[in-house]
């Protein structure tokens, strides 16, 4: 048996040739540490939502893995981002979420504004040569999406909006009442997987298998995973069966009614680590941020956003399936899939991708795996 560290990759750019990306890629450390540089500390970051920065002086902090990061809204109302760190000692500048105006380091009381001036050092005067404008914070790229916050560590790339801000549009009309959506309730979950499994599920070949009572006989979903790819974002629509939700037939995996504000259920996914789910019911909108936590672990944190305020019952019944039944399922796979990776003898599966691109066919999880190759080797295919 050839060893698989040995063995040639057939992971290949057209989706209806290609293998699965080499199981090594989900523990190997090294790999890992490639995706660190290559993905995590040259993408756009989620890091919070903009109705915590609405008022000059509001901020928030961050983790982009290892990477303190701080988003403040200026008295000028600009959005700014920084490394939270103190340019003095490298100590973390500030905690939370809250309203400040100026930010003062907990160890030797350095002090910066929200333009990320510094403005205070004691016993500068007296230091040869110290000049306050070498010393401000260093500033990192920052953007708006929707309701949404993201950074980027790098200076090089696409602008966010330019490379995804149609999705807000799609958002807006899938999802009544987006303007008016609040954050809930999150749900955490640790899951002992690579985190890209969470996004090699992009396909619904598993769904009837998987999650029987939505897509099962007699579901309230049709077999269905309609696709549509651009280069760093995707969306995937499901469909209802009518005789299902008109109550002729099966039963109903939550509670929603014949006419919803949402009818049809719609997935998207933006690169490189975040998820929107919008179920069938009253107006909701779930964000599902995934963080790696190594090579074989990530931590999922899933933002039920809702418009109603208290929320209906239905949608209570909506987001606690959610928790309960849908995600320990989707998550339990991947846990499988990872212990499963370690063999020995299995390198590379095929991905089962078809010309007519049906909803059993697995592009989505291709189009996924791409970006992940090309982050890594650019479009070298011939490198493994």
């Amino acid at each position: 048996m050839v060893p698989n560290a040995a063995r040639k990759s057939l992971f290949h750019p057209n989706p209806e040739r290609s293998a699965t990306l080499p199981s090594r890629y989900y523990f190997d450390p090294q790999v890992y540490a490639r995706e660190v540089e290559e993905i995590w500390f040259k993408t756009w970051q989620f890091v919070g939502y903009i109705y915590d920065l609405k008022d000059p002086g509001d901020f928030i902090t961050a983790d982009v893995l290892n990477q303190k990061v701080l988003v403040s809204r200026g008295k000028d109302g600009r959005l700014r981002a920084f490394f939270n760190v103190c340019m003095h000692r490298g100590h973390i500048l500030a905690e939370g979420k809250g309203n400040k105006t100026i930010f003062t380091c907990p160890f030797h009381a350095w002090s910066y504004d929200t333009t990320g001036a510094l403005k205070a050092a004691g016993n500068a005067e007296n230091v040869a040569g110290f000049k306050f404008m070498d010393f401000g914070l260093s500033e990192i790229r920052v953007e708006q999406l929707g309701h949404m916050v993201f950074v980027n560590l790098s200076d090089q790339g696409p602008a966010l909006a330019a490379m995804c801000g149609e999705i807000v549009d799609e958002f807006r009309s899938v999802v009544p009442r987006y303007d008016q959506l609040y954050n809930f309730r999150r749900d955490r979950y640790d899951v002992k997987a690579n985190w890209k499994l969470a996004f090699d599920q992009m396909e619904c070949y598993h769904c009837p298998h998987l999650h029987p009572q939505i897509m099962g006989k007699d579901a309230y979903l049709e077999p269905s995973f309609d696709i549509v790819e651009r280069e760093y974002w995707a969306t995937h629509y499901t469909h209802g069966n009518t005789k299902v939700i008109a109550g002729e037939k099966g039963t109903l995996p939550y509670e929603f009614g014949a006419d919803e504000e949402i009818n049809n259920s719609a997935i998207w996914w933006i690169w490189p680590n975040l998820m929107f789910v919008a179920h069938r019911g009253p107006s909701n909108l779930k964000t599902m941020h995934i963080v790696p936590d190594g090579p074989e672990c990530f931590v999922m944190h899933i933002d039920n956003l809702i418009a109603d305020d208290p929320p209906q019952e239905k949608t209570l019944s909506n987001i606690n399936y959610n928790r309960d039944v849908l995600q320990p399922q989707d998550l339990g796979a991947m846990e499988g899939q990872q212990l499963g990776l370690h063999a020995r003898g299995f390198f590379q599966g095929r991905l089962m991708v078809d010309r007519e691109r049906s909803w059993r066919s697995e592009h989505g999880t291709h189009h996924f795996d791409r970006l992940v190759w090309e982050a890594i080797h650019g479009q070298n295919y011939e490198t493994d």
